[in-house]
């Protein structure tokens, strides 16, 4: 289940581009204010007003004595957050001019959080603060590659995070072509088609281009769009290096050209081929997958890319650019090098950069506390560090539609034991190109009372002690709600509705293929020691269970 998370700040969802402007993921803007009442407060009170702004029309505005709060959903881009205060004059039925104004800019990203608070001192101005997410991969990490970049031979590379932000190192040096250019060659194809699929004959031909980087397919589709096809789409994917020599392999380009071009590559296909296309550039044979994928892949991402090397005058020439995509994020990165003194040595360079873009999960050590420690509670990652999560509670996209209390950082933690078997799960599960996504593990008690405070209040009552446990298993640490993803891309598989609370969650109750992927997952947990609870497809408990009910919050304070 998709989430978007929620602060008592401004909050709000980026725009990547994956899509047409206008199908954007929206995001969610908070605006919180407060007083500071250190130099006195209003003498007779006043009312607070708060506009956003998009151009120069109005968004969202609300109005109110005391500190002003607004939560709006809106489209990804540029907003300005203004406020002022009206003192009141008398009961507040009349009020003075507006004072004490402040605005800022805000950007709304999609599906990250923008933190802004609006500090208001009477009579002695505002300030706003505004703190956007950390964009993907953080600067930290695009400096940790540059680092290593620097110490190796003839080597560029950019990162377009998933703000837009171009980054890198000597991005715009220019190398010479390998097999890199096939993938804007099938794009030019695929333009050149229009919104026609390819032909029988076209996948002939493009297939063994991008998959096995046949040179000799290449040509063909060089015939096929010449120079003038490949100079239009670097125009439209904003390229500015980019030259060409009346062959593909003359093309001569620069890492900030790959990284832009990868990055519009969804908005460059037409919709017709765009999976057919997207499906090749993510099927690359597993010989040639000596790059990114063995990092992205193993965090979640979704990755479209293409890879190039060749003898050239300075030595071994190593290329690979690629497209990220992971839960409405994107983000593209091409590393070019030349004058290698091996191919193993420029493989080398890609993979040291992936792995520092793609960190791994935190270490056991730095998730949970101590006081989880000593009740058992361990991070399952520490047993398959591949399992993906998506803890639906920690945000508002869930049968709730708030987060629940105990629930304030993405730890998935179990008793050792339960871990220890789904880490068992876990490698089962990845030699048949599959990995655990999971829901929920560990659930604070405090969360389990908020459930069934929320069936009870909102006449849903009936679900208590059918769906919704008084005591749940999840308190103790030993049952976790989880899903199946496809290993090679993390594209979840068809389940069925998590928490749809009714029949249609029985694991038997469906047919086609989310029966057959919801007896798979039962098949595999069971055989490592979990039993499926019967009316939720995703419920597992293990075999082993602990004997305290724990209500140790979830990186909340207490």
């Amino acid at each position: 289940m998709r989430h978007i998370r929620v602060a008592l700040v401004v909050v709000v969802a980026a725009a990547t581009g994956a899509v047409e402007a206008e199908a954007a993921p929206r995001g969610t803007l908070d605006v919180k204010q407060r007083f500071d009442y250190s130099g006195g407060p209003y003498i007779e009170g006043s009312v607070s007003y708060l506009r956003v702004r998009k151009g120069g029309r109005v968004v969202a505005e609300r109005a109110r004595n005391g500190p002003v709060s607004l939560s709006e959903r809106l489209r990804p881009g540029l907003y300005r957050v203004a406020s002022h205060q009206r003192p009141c004059h008398g009961n507040c039925s009349m009020l003075d001019m507006p004072t004490d104004r402040c605005s800022r800019r805000v950007r709304v990203f999609a599906r990250e959080t923008t933190a802004a608070r609006i500090v208001t001192r009477p009579g002695r101005g505002c300030r706003v603060r505004v703190r956007e997410p950390t964009a993907f991969p953080a600067p930290a990490r695009i400096r940790a590659a540059r680092r290593w970049v620097r110490g190796r031979t003839g080597t560029s590379f950019a990162v377009v995070d998933s703000h837009g932000r171009l980054r890198g190192f000597a991005p715009r040096r220019r190398y010479v072509s390998a097999s890199v250019v096939k993938a804007m060659l099938l794009v030019a194809y695929m333009r050149r088609l229009g919104g026609r699929p390819p032909s029988e004959a076209d996948r002939t031909v493009l297939e063994p281009m991008i998959r096995w980087s046949s040179n000799r397919a290449a040509d063909t589709v060089y015939g096929w769009v010449g120079d003038g096809g490949l100079l239009d789409l670097a125009r439209r994917a904003h390229m500015r290096d980019l030259t060409v020599a009346g062959h593909w392999g003359g093309v001569y380009f620069s890492a900030a050209d790959q990284a832009r071009f990868f990055l519009r590559l969804r908005r460059l296909l037409p919709r017709g081929s765009r999976g057919y296309a997207l499906g090749l550039l993510s099927s690359i044979v597993r010989a040639q997958r000596w790059g990114f994928s063995r990092f992205s892949l193993r965090a979640g991402w979704s990755t479209y890319f293409k890879g190039g090397w060749r003898r050239t005058g300075l030595g071994s020439l190593v290329h690979e650019a690629a497209l990220f995509e992971r839960d409405g994020q994107r983000f593209s990165l091409a590393v070019l090098s030349d004058g290698n003194p091996s191919h193993d040595y420029g493989t080398a360079t890609l993979r040291g950069v992936a792995s520092r873009l793609f960190r791994r999960q935190p270490r056991p050590a730095d998730v949970g506390s101590r006081a989880h420690r000593r009740a058992g509670l361990v991070d399952v990652h520490r047993f398959g560090p591949g399992i993906l999560l998506d803890l639906v509670y920690t945000g508002s996209d869930n049968i709730t539609g708030r987060r629940l209390p105990g629930y304030c950082r993405e730890w998935a933690l179990m008793l050792e034991p339960a871990a220890r078997d789904l880490g068992r799960v876990q490698r089962y599960l990845r030699r048949r190109n599959r990995s655990l996504l999971i829901l929920d593990a560990y659930r604070p008690a405090r969360a389990t009372r908020a459930l069934v405070r929320w069936a009870r209040r909102t006449g849903r009552g009936y679900l208590v002690g059918t769906y919704i446990a008084s005591r749940s298993r999840h308190n103790l640490g030993s049952a976790v709600d989880l899903t199946m993803v496809r290993a090679s891309d993390g594209k979840r598989l068809r389940m069925g509705r998590y928490d749809a609370l009714g029949p249609g969650a029985h694991t038997l109750d469906a047919s086609g293929a989310v029966l057959r992927n919801r007896l798979a997952l039962k098949a595999a947990m069971e055989r490592f020691g979990f039993t499926n609870y019967w009316r939720e497809w995703w419920h597992f408990e293990h075999r082993l269970t602990g004997i305290t009910y724990l209500d140790l919050p979830l990186g909340c304070r207490r």
